[in-house]
C-alpha cells in the first residue's frame, strides 16, 4: 500500500488535467496495488482536474482509496 498526499504530489490547488494525467502516470508506474490518496490541505480543484480524475480513476488497474477529498470534488466523483 503507498501514501500519496497530494499537495506534495501535486500542489495545493488542483487545476490542470495534465497534473492529474501525470499524477496517474506515477500511479500506474508503482508496484503497489493499493494506493492512498490524501487530499489533506487542498484548497482547490477545479472541474477540469475533476473530470480528468474521473476518467483516469476509472481505467486505473490500482485500488484508489481517497481521504479528506473536498466536499466539492466528494459530490461529483461519489
Amino acid at each position: 500500500m503507498r501514501y500519496v498526499l497530494m499537495r506534495r504530489e501535486i500542489s495545493k490547488y488542483l487545476v490542470t488535467k495534465t497534473s492529474c494525467d501525470h499524477l496517474f502516470s506515477k500511479i500506474e508506474a508503482l508496484e503497489d496495488q493499493e494506493i492512498i490518496l490524501d487530499f489533506l490541505l487542498v484548497y482547490y480543484v477545479s472541474n477540469e482536474f475533476i473530470d480528468e480524475y474521473i476518467a483516469n480513476r476509472a481505467i486505473s488497474t490500482k485500488k484508489i482509496i481517497e481521504k479528506n477529498m473536498p466536499l466539492t470534488m466528494k459530490k461529483i466523483t461519489g
